[in-house]
């Protein structure tokens, strides 16, 4: 009994499986072994993470059941018809957050080219943008409402980075689309980490 329970504290699962048992015949006679792993072989679609509390919304209409308030709590992708010019997927924090960083994955395996082009990730601070060190100001780059660039998605549909703890608690992140797209789009990975998360 003690030697079953340590076994399954350190017993490793892999999802999904690493391999898979071919064939239906036993070693033992008459016996017929139907195996099959029911992850075995599927693709992973989307990766979800444990972002911190926020609303979200969109312009961008959802296809189906695949919403972004689905995407942000890490139950499925969000997967957008045609984004157009001005179109943004806003992450609005409750209460505000101490950002570390994010990242951002668009596209997926079986639809690649439904990738985020063209859109730039920005956050807006609590504190308004005069307090913040002169060194930060000279190199910021700026929307007309405030919002500080911090990152854009880049050839292969990724928007990754850090964002300066000198910003002090954030109010909102958003996706900010400047170019109107000839696909759809597929938010894959949801990934905003707090100061505080590890």
């Amino acid at each position: 009994k003690h030697c079953k329970k340590a076994k399954e504290n350190v017993w490793i699962h892999f999802k999904p499986s690493l391999f898979q048992h071919i064939g239906t015949h036993s070693s033992l006679k008459g016996k017929v072994q139907k195996l099959k792993d029911k992850q075995f072989g599927k693709i992973q679609l989307f990766f979800p993470h444990d972002n911190p509390t926020a609303s979200v919304e969109t312009q961008i209409k959802p296809y189906k059941a695949f919403t972004l308030q689905r995407a942000y709590r890490g139950e499925s992708y969000f997967w957008g018809l045609l984004p157009q010019q001005g179109d943004k997927l806003q992450f609005k924090f409750e209460p505000p957050v101490v950002l570390k960083g994010f990242l951002f994955r668009s596209g997926n395996v079986e639809h690649p080219s439904d990738r985020l082009y063209n859109t730039t990730v920005e956050v807006l601070p609590t504190q308004p943008l005069s307090n913040l060190p002169d060194y930060l100001k000279r190199k910021l780059k700026t929307t007309e409402d405030s919002y500080i660039i911090v990152g854009d998605f880049d050839d292969m549909g990724v928007a990754e980075g850090t964002i300066d703890e000198s910003f002090g608690e954030i109010k909102s992140l958003r996706l900010n689309v400047h170019v109107e797209s000839d696909n759809w789009a597929i938010l894959s990975e949801i990934h905003i980490e707090t100061a505080d998360s590890r």
